[in-house]
C-alpha cells in the first residue's frame, strides 16, 4: 500500500472530507516550512488557529505526510 493511500485514508477516518484534504495539507507543509522541527501539537495548534478546529494531528499521521512528501519530492535540498 503506497503512503499516499495511507495518508488520504487515515485523514478520511479523522473525520476530514475528501475535498478538503488538499488544502489540509498545504496549509500542514506551509507549517512545518516555517519550522521543520515543530512538534506535532503545535502544528494542530496552528491548525486551529487557522480555522481547522475540528482536526487533531497526531504524531504518526504527520510522520505519513512528512514521507509522503519526501517520497514524492524531487531530489532537491531546497524543495522542502
Amino acid at each position: 500500500m503506497d503512503l499516499k493511500k495511507i495518508l488520504l485514508e487515515r485523514l478520511e477516518g479523522k473525520g476530514v472530507e475528501p475535498v478538503l484534504i488538499p488544502g489540509l495539507l498545504k496549509n500542514i507543509m506551509a507549517t512545518l516550512k516555517d519550522r521543520p522541527d515543530i512538534t506535532h501539537e503545535e502544528v494542530s495548534e496552528r491548525l486551529h488557529y487557522i480555522g481547522w478546529n475540528d482536526f487533531d494531528l497526531d504524531e504518526n499521521t504527520l510522520q505519513i505526510i512528512i514521507a509522503d512528501y519526501e517520497a514524492s519530492a524531487p531530489a532537491h535540498p531546497a524543495h522542502m
